[in-house]
């Protein structure tokens, strides 16, 4: 179950994308003219490599999402552009899109395709859709053609994280399809606070859970800004409740499977440590430390109180800083910093960290060329990141934005990719030398350097790359061993599908209510009793007979 980011702009999640860098028919007739080219050369093919040319060529149907005019070069459309090009000229693979619709509706057209039982060659599909078309014996085992054809770099992204990316689309030990899979760190959590008003309180960096519970009530009764008003408050929420960095001090982990002491899988949400933690939070509403309109403010509201200056200590991932840049534009003084969540007691308090598959590529049933997919895959990530990368990767991230690489069929990024540049770019800001960095790094290291030499519009890189930063949070937390990791990295179970909505409202509800205290801590005790009811104890079970199962 993969956690939501509400609010954050549309062109921020593409920078962020490409700094982290997002009953069916067995009648395919309707296919066959995708295949009837290249067979004679089949056999030649298959002694090729991981980038050998299809000749005579190939043809290979897929679908795709608009990814706006933004990321094309003048003159190309989302079916004629710099990669399709290439997937002909390099590959021998001339691919087509059955239809492109509109990410928001992309997968309501994936829904209307598969039960038409016309289903294009490459399918790009969601982990349920996947699991549907698995079941109906729809998808080509791809275990042999991924073991000859992957290219080492292809290998390598995903064997990180013990293979985890993989593990949700392998069945009986088949592999079944290939996944995008960014890594999980970068979904860690962490703590910002504006360290000029710690500076102007004379407080020390927080070392325990306590610490920040304190910076948050100074920040609300001790005129941070000097402005001789009580007007601001400690922590920013709103009404998704972003609390999961403040939780995270009381061992208490929100929306993640974790492991009890007899070994069975349980959800974090309904746990004692959650109730303990609303209860700190609901005295924190209480004494004015919180904002007291919280529960009517959706994200992009939240933040624009906390760019007017009135909040000091927000609860979001590494991409915090692409959301409050605009105020070091207008006061250099101000000044973010990330902290590792903090700990209540004498135990190390550790990030939840999530599996996030952006996406499921698969190949239908009886198409002649399932290695077509992996070599999609190998040629993406050479443009991207191989050898290749050095005289082409400009080429192939045209566009006004420099996100072409979205209007590749299929992709996939060096998982973790961003706290590896972090090292890179720390060493380099030490010794001068850049000489061995990566491609993305030397480019986040000149960003920095722009930034120290008076660009502001670059600070948020700073923070994101530089020393002092989001990722080094995140390389403390990968150093130290203080990952957690959902146990349950699977497709939703069919009660999951069902209940989650109803289960998910019951929780907002009921916690907001608590923090605000319209209702009793007590009432936690209540709200797991209805979770388990509503459908909370059958999902369990679900969950621990296929992570048993696997």
């Amino acid at each position: 179950m993969k956690r939501k980011i509400k609010g954050l702009p549309l062109m921020a999640s593409a920078i962020v994308l490409s700094l982290v860098f997002s009953g069916c028919s067995s009648n395919n007739s309707g296919n066959s003219s995708s295949t009837a080219e290249g067979n004679t050369s089949a056999q030649t093919e298959m002694e090729g490599g991981p980038l050998t040319k299809y000749d005579p060529p190939i043809k290979l149907r897929s679908t795709m999402n608009e990814t706006g005019k933004e990321t094309l070069a003048q003159g190309d459309t989302h079916s004629n552009n710099i990669w399709t090009r290439g997937y002909e000229e390099e590959l021998g693979i001339k691919v087509s899109y059955d239809w492109i619709v509109a990410d928001a509706n992309y997968n309501d057209k994936m829904n209307v395709t598969l039960a038409s039982g016309d289903l294009p060659d490459l399918l790009k599909v969601s982990t349920v859709q996947f699991e549907q078309l698995y079941e109906a014996g729809m998808l080509e085992d791809l275990t042999g053609v991924f073991d000859k054809y992957a290219s080492d770099l292809v290998k390598e992204y995903y064997a990180e994280e013990d293979g985890a990316g993989l593990k949700p689309v392998t069945k009986d030990g088949k592999l079944m399809a290939m996944v995008s899979f960014p890594g999980s760190l970068d979904s860690s959590d962490m703590i910002w606070i504006r360290k000029d008003w710690m500076d102007k309180l004379n407080l020390a960096e927080p070392t325990s859970m306590q610490d920040i519970i304190k910076i948050a009530e100074d920040f609300t009764f001790k005129d941070p800004d000097g402005n001789g008003k009580q007007d601001t408050y400690g922590i920013s929420l709103n009404k998704d409740l972003p609390i999961n960095a403040f939780l995270l001090g009381y061992h208490a982990y929100l929306e993640t499977w974790i492991k009890n002491a007899d070994g069975e899988v349980v959800n974090g949400t309904i746990q004692p440590e959650v109730k303990a933690g609303l209860a700190e939070l609901q005295r924190l509403y209480k004494e004015g430390v919180i904002d007291p309109e919280f529960g009517v403010k959706d994200f992009a509201k939240a933040m624009e109180d906390v760019n007017a200056g009135k909040s000091g200590m927000l609860f979001l991932p590494q991409w915090a800083p692409f959301q409050v840049k605009d105020m070091i534009k207008k006061d250099q003084n101000v000044n973010w910093v990330p902290y590792p969540v903090q700990s209540i007691d004498d135990q190390p308090a550790k990030t939840q960290n999530h599996l996030t598959i952006g996406g499921v590529f698969a190949v239908r049933k009886g198409y002649e060329h399932p290695e077509a997919l992996i070599k999609l895959l190998n040629f993406q990530a050479e443009k991207m990141f191989g050898e290749s990368a050095k005289t082409e990767r400009a080429k192939y991230l045209n566009g006004d934005t420099g996100l072409g690489f979205q209007n590749a069929v299929v992709s996939n990024l060096p998982p973790n990719k961003n706290v590896k540049a972090q090292d890179e770019v720390e060493k380099a800001l030490e010794s001068g030398d850049t000489s061995n960095m990566g491609l993305e790094a030397k480019l986040f290291y000149d960003d920095i350097q722009s930034y120290r030499g008076g660009d502001l519009d670059k600070w948020h890189m700073e923070r994101i790359f530089g020393p002092l930063s989001s990722q080094s949070v995140i390389k403390h937390y990968r150093d130290n061993d203080l990952v957690l990791m959902n146990e349950f990295i699977y497709a939703p179970t069919k009660t999951m599908n069902s209940k989650a909505a109803t289960l998910d409202k019951l929780r907002a509800e009921t916690f907001v209510k608590i923090i605000y205290g319209s209702l009793p801590i007590d009432e936690f005790d209540k709200f797991v009793a209805n979770w388990k009811k509503l459908g909370g104890d059958q999902i369990t079970k679900e969950v621990n007979d296929i992570v048993k199962a696997n």
